[in-house]
């Protein structure tokens, strides 16, 4: 996205990529690690690694900071999340030889002796290697063209060892040719919860790949699934970020800004539990709240608090033993991540976020990993109902109780033993996704969200939950229209049905296959999407991080999907709308903009008029105000 060179530059913690990226935000969280990693793609002798942190440790940031600078080294990058056409193990080995074959063809290893053959694919009517290369490794333009490539990836799924086969025989080819081992990087396995049908899919292809040289993108969690790699493998942990380092990056981020707003520095690497997106997130709402909202400190952190945990936070079941173990312990035993009786609840905390591991375990107590509880979760936790507050809480508890804001600042409740009562503190933490406190008429709306959806310096990706289908149509064109008011951003409006028999996810993708940065995609999503539906686009997370998007869900749907979405939810802002719609905003305000839009345009027929004449039509039919 485009940047500011002296200016602000927030956005929800989207991985650095470009150069100019690097040069304005980069900080080096993880020198050791880097260099490590550096003499590791250097080193031929090297065998496969595992770096491996939470969501939103940083370690995309460093592994491209580490890879972007190897112009000579022959890697051939694997991007096991938004690549394959199927979340299939048929899928990941037809990504995985697409991109062994293109790298081998670009220095003339040819693959006839492989072991496979074109005809063996007769779909795709590749007429040479270059061309099923090239179609193997792209997206599919429309569904006819993806369903020629599932034929391919069901001969690969039911020929999986002669597929791994074919790789190795080319990975030596071009090792003769190059005279070096080729790395590969096989990303996106963080994607991947091991509990789940897609996460089993992928294990043969992580076995083969354990035996070469290969650096894997993993979360925390898949340290404990070392068998699924190599026994022995060799391992890198990327854990909390110091607070020095915290520092440094909200500086960078708010450019010569950064006085203005470091009373607030504390506050957000505190609530951030060493987690770099989660601090992002924390600087982006408070920096809002403050500016748009014109709240106060006290109650631009308390707001900035609320509308990250309720975004990336709030759901389903917390281990009640893990976290009674985690809080009074301050580490996380690696047996329960292993365990049969522990495992998905163990799992699930570290995966969901809901607890930080923050250090790889001393030699004395190498089973120990220290971890902490998500603060944003442990500011609800009171083991005891009368822990005395200081005045700072006391104060910011009675605001958020006078606003009606956040169940969070809440004493644990405790049944009549005193002892926690988790059931009914997950229900008050759940029930604050969705409370109507937090639904906005459509200027509060604007308000919330305009920073990004009218701004060309970064992309926001936003989640509004309607209950009623009739409001969708006229919001959205509202929303675009006012963009237009500000420059010029064209809306493609997409629907999309999940359910059995159907490819939502695929449709979706396919649609966005021209990538417009200065487009707003606005997404509608309704339909029975299935359990695998689901997970498949929680997967793809990473192809939406640099585009503006408005995705719309009823609210029921949305409570559903949730669970499915730990990645998804990392990238996309949440929010509803109220029962008062249109409180505030008059016919004769509408007919001002379009009257303004079309004195600038050059246009005959402007898309921001064209938006809001739909607007204006809609609320004379409804009895607007005039």
């Amino acid at each position: 996205m485009k940047r500011r060179e002296y200016g602000i530059n927030l956005d929800d913690g989207v991985a650095l990529s470009t150069d100019e990226e690097f040069r304005l935000l980069y900080v080096p969280c993880n020198p050791e690690t880097t260099a490590h990693l550096q003499g590791w793609f250097a080193d031929d002798a090297q065998e496969s690694l595992m770096l491996g942190g939470q969501i939103g440790s940083g370690k995309t940031t460093l592994l491209k900071e580490v890879s972007r600078s190897l112009i000579d080294t022959h890697v051939i990058t694997v991007s096991f999340d938004t690549d394959p056409i199927e979340a299939l193990e048929g899928g990941f080995c037809m990504i995985l030889f697409g991109r062994i074959l293109q790298a081998c063809l670009n220095v003339g290893v040819q693959a006839d002796g492989c072991g496979i053959i074109l005809s063996d694919f007769p779909s795709i009517n590749a007429d040479s290697w270059h061309s099923f290369a090239d179609k193997t490794t792209s997206w599919p333009s429309n569904l006819q063209e993806a369903g020629r490539l599932r034929n391919v990836c069901s001969v690969m799924g039911e020929n999986v060892g002669i597929v791994h086969k074919a790789c190795g025989w080319l990975l030596d080819r071009l090792k003769e040719i190059t005279s070096r081992e080729p790395i590969i990087i096989a990303e996106g396995i963080d994607k991947f919860n091991p509990g789940s049908s897609e996460y089993f899919s992928l294990k043969d292809t992580l076995t083969f790949l354990g035996k070469r040289k290969t650096l894997f993108e993993i979360n925390a969690i898949h340290f404990f699934q070392e068998q699924d790699f190599r026994l022995g493998i060799q391992k890198f942990f990327i854990g909390g970020i110091g607070k020095e380092m915290l520092v440094e990056m909200l500086k960078k981020r708010l450019g010569s800004y950064a006085p203005v707003y470091q009373n607030a520095f504390s506050s957000i690497i505190d609530y951030s539990g060493g987690n770099a997106r989660q601090a992002l997130r924390l600087l982006n709402a408070y920096y809002f709240r403050r500016t748009q909202g014109k709240n106060d400190h006290t109650a631009a952190i308390d707001l900035a608090r609320h509308q990250v945990s309720k975004d990336i936070l709030p759901y389903g079941r917390f281990p009640a033993d893990v976290f009674t173990v985690v809080k009074r312990d301050g580490y996380i035993e690696g047996s329960l991540l292993t365990d049969p009786q522990t495992m998905t609840g163990a799992n699930d905390a570290v995966y969901y976020n809901w607890l930080f591991m923050q250090d790889e375990p001393k030699p004395a107590t190498p089973t120990q990993w220290p971890s902490i509880i998500n603060p944003l979760i442990d500011e609800a936790i009171k083991l005891k109902a009368d822990t005395p507050r200081t005045p700072e809480e006391e104060a910011a508890l009675k605001w958020a109780q006078d606003q009606e804001i956040s169940p969070l600042d809440l004493n644990l409740p405790v049944d009549n033993n005193g002892e926690p009562a988790w059931d009914k503190f997950w229900e008050e933490i759940e029930s604050s996704s969705f409370s109507g406190r937090d639904a906005l008429n459509i200027l509060g709306l604007i308000e919330a969200i305009g920073a990004g959806l009218f701004g060309v310096e970064r992309q926001d990706r936003i989640i509004i939950i309607y209950q009623d289908r009739k409001n969708l149509e006229a919001v959205r064109d509202f929303l675009v229209g006012e963009a237009n008011t500000y420059a010029y951003f064209p809306c493609e409006e997409i629907t999309i049905e999940g359910g059995k028999d159907r490819e939502p996810v695929v449709e979706l993708l396919t649609r966005l296959a021209d990538r417009d940065p200065n487009r707003i995609y606005s997404v509608e999503l309704y339909g029975k999407w299935t359990d695998a539906q689901l997970r498949d686009l929680d997967h793809r997370r990473d192809i939406f991080d640099n585009l503006q998007m408005l995705w719309w869900i009823q609210q029921d749907d949305l409570k559903r999907s949730l669970r499915f979405w730990p990645q998804l939810r990392q990238f996309f802002r949440i929010y509803s709308l109220e029962d008062e719609l249109w409180r505030g905003i008059t016919m004769e305000e509408i007919q001002a903009d379009i009257d303004f839009l079309k004195d600038i345009s050059d246009e005959s027929d402007p898309e921001g008029v064209r938006r809001l004449s739909s607007v204006l039509a809609y609320l004379k039919e409804s009895g607007g105000k005039s």
